[in-house]
C-alpha cells in the first residue's frame, strides 16, 4: 500500500538529512513501508538482510550504509543513514511541519497565562494559573493546565490531557473518637515540562506537593500514562501507553518505560534501563539493566 506525496528527489532528501547518497537521482512521489511494491516510491529500513527482497526500481530508499550496494544493484538510489527509521521521521518533520492553529475561540485563558509566539491552544482547552508555554509549543483540543505549569518550547500536548492538578496524597485519620475523614494534601509545586517534549492524549501530570514534576528535554510519553507528583522523568526517556509512575521516582536517561509498566513511588530507574511491559517495579533498577515480571526483576542479557 503506497501513499501519494509531492514529488522529490534522492538529492533533495540527502540535502535535507545533510546525508550522502548512493546510486541514480530518483524521483519519488509515494511512500511506502519497505520493501516497495510500485516505482518511484520512498522507504526506509533498518535492516542489514535485504538480499532477499525484490522491489522495483527507481525506488528511493533511506538504510544503512552495510545494504548500499545491495540495494543499488536492485535499481534503488541510497540515502545513507545509520539510523534509517529516525531520518525518515526528521524528513517528514521538515516537509509536513505541524499547522500553526493559534487559540480556538472556544479555549479558555486566565489572566496569569503567558504564551509566547507560535503557541497553539486547541478547542475547549483551560489554561488557569501561573502558567507559560514556550515558543511553538501546540496544545491540544480539551486540555486542561492550572496552577503553576512552566513549558517549553515546541512541546507538544495531545488532546485530553491534564497537568498541573493536585497530587493524590492524603492524610487520614481512623481514631475511634473521630469520624473517618480524609484530607488531601496542599499541593505546593508545579510541573516543568522542558523543550521538545511529546505527551499523548489523556495523560495526568500531577503537580508536586513541595517541589516540582519535571520532564526533561525530548521526553516522550504515550496516551493515557500517569505522571505522580514529584516525579523526575530525565532527558530522552520514553513511557509508553497506560503507564503509572507513582510520586517522587526518577527515571533516568534514555530510558524505556513499556506499556502499562508500574513503577512503587520513590525509587530510582537508571540511565539507559528498560522496565518491560506490564512490570511492577518495586526496587530501583540498575543503569542500563532490563526488568520483567511481577515484581519486576533483573534479565539476566547474557
Amino acid at each position: 500500500m503506497t501513499t501519494k506525496i509531492d514529488p522529490i528527489y534522492t538529492e533533495h532528501i540527502a540535502e535535507i538529512l545533510a546525508l550522502d547518497f548512493y546510486g541514480n537521482n530518483h524521483m519519488a512521489c509515494k511512500v511506502s513501508k519497505f520493501p516497495p511494491s510500485e516505482n518511484n516510491t520512498l522507504s526506509f529500513s533498518s535492516s542489514i538482510d535485504v538480499e532477499f527482497f525484490i522491489f522495483p526500481k527507481n525506488s528511493i530508499v533511506i538504510a544503512k550504509p552495510e545494504v548500499v550496494e545491495s540495494l543499488v544493484d536492485k535499481g534503488a538510489s541510497v540515502v545513507i543513514s545509520s539510523e534509517p527509521k529516525y531520518d525518515y521521521c526528521r524528513l517528514f518533520k521538515h516537509l509536513l511541519p505541524p499547522p500553526f492553529y493559534g487559540v480556538h475561540s472556544s479555549a479558555v485563558i486566565g489572566n496569569d497565562v503567558i504564551l509566547k509566539e507560535g503557541v497553539s491552544v486547541g478547542a475547549g482547552s483551560v489554561l488557569e494559573g501561573k502558567i507559560l508555554v514556550g515558543e511553538g509549543t501546540i496544545i491540544g483540543n480539551n486540555v486542561v493546565i492550572k496552577n503553576k505549569v512552566q513549558i517549553g518550547r515546541n512541546v507538544r500536548i495531545r488532546h485530553g490531557s491534564i497537568i498541573g492538578e493536585d497530587a493524590f496524597s492524603f492524610g487520614f485519620s481512623s481514631k475511634k473518637d473521630v469520624k473517618p475523614d480524609a484530607i488531601r494534601f496542599p499541593s505546593l509545586g508545579g510541573v516543568i515540562i522542558e523543550d521538545n517534549v511529546e505527551i499523548g492524549n489523556n495523560c495526568v501530570i500531577s503537580r508536586g506537593t513541595f517541589g516540582d514534576t519535571i520532564l526533561g528535554k525530548r521526553v516522550v510519553i504515550n496516551d493515557l500514562a500517569h505522571i505522580g507528583n514529584e516525579v523526575f522523568i530525565s532527558e530522552g526517556a520514553v513511557v509508553t501507553a497506560n503507564t503509572d509512575v507513582s510520586s517522587r521516582v526518577k527515571i533516568g536517561k534514555g530510558c524505556w518505560i513499556g506499556q502499562s509498566a508500574s513503577i512503587r513511588q520513590g525509587h530510582v530507574i537508571g540511565d539507559g534501563a528498560t522496565v518491560g511491559m506490564g512490570a511492577v517495579v518495586i526496587t530501583d533498577v540498575p543503569d542500563d539493566a532490563t526488568v520483567l515480571g511481577v515484581p519486576a526483576k533483573v534479565k539476566d542479557l547474557g
